[in-house]
């Protein structure tokens, strides 16, 4: 009696297991195509952030040998062999991250995004300066503002310009490129938060 009913407990086990961990990386897996077939098609497909790649690709090893070791720990054949096959599924997704994907040209599309993002915010500072030397005050109002817009383009439809903040010696703006991960803050003490190294 005793030896059937751990069976049944260890295959339970293994459910609740299955449940909750291994639909993650299929999902993780799915998901950048999802995303990146997203994005709008003028303004570059959406781009997830290189660290939620470098979680994906962590997690799924770490949950890739917890799955190999707990294949280890039970008895049951068909326990086991459940387990050693759900441990592919988080291999996969970490060899997804690792072979299929380019980091290198994933990490330059999100920069010339951000690029596009800094140049409206730059193209906004002239408008300021501008508009400063007529009225002595810079100015929230981003409609109002366009007509003092640098450029014959204004702002880049891709580009949202999440706020504009004025202080009586300063402004700051904050905007990003919609397929995007990352927000570029300008200051106009300091100029853009987008780093270039």
């Amino acid at each position: 009696m005793h030896s059937d009913a751990i069976p049944g407990v260890q295959v339970a086990l293994m459910r609740k297991i299955l449940s909750k961990f291994v639909c993650l990386p299929v999902c993780v897996v799915a998901l950048p195509l999802d995303v990146y077939a997203a994005g709008s098609s003028d303004c570059g497909g959406r781009a997830l952030s290189l660290n939620f790649y470098e979680q994906v690709s962590y997690y799924s090893l770490a949950l890739g040998f917890g799955l190999i070791f707990l294949a280890t720990l039970f008895n049951g054949k068909k326990l086991k062999i459940g387990l050693f096959a759900a441990s592919i599924i988080p291999f996969a997704a970490w060899i997804y991250v690792y072979a299929f994907l380019d980091l290198e040209q994933l990490k330059k599309t999100i920069f010339n995004y951000d690029l596009l993002a800094e140049s409206t915010l730059a193209n906004i500072a002239e408008g300021q300066e501008r508009y400063k030397s007529e009225h002595a005050a810079y100015l929230k109002d981003l409609d109002r503002l366009s007509s003092h817009i640098a450029g014959s383009h204004g702002i880049d439809p891709c580009i949202k310009v999440l706020s504009i903040r004025t202080y009586p010696d300063h402004w700051t703006g904050v905007a990003r490129h919609v397929s995007s991960p990352h927000k570029i803050i300008w200051d106009s003490r300091s100029g853009s938060s987008l780093k270039k190294g």
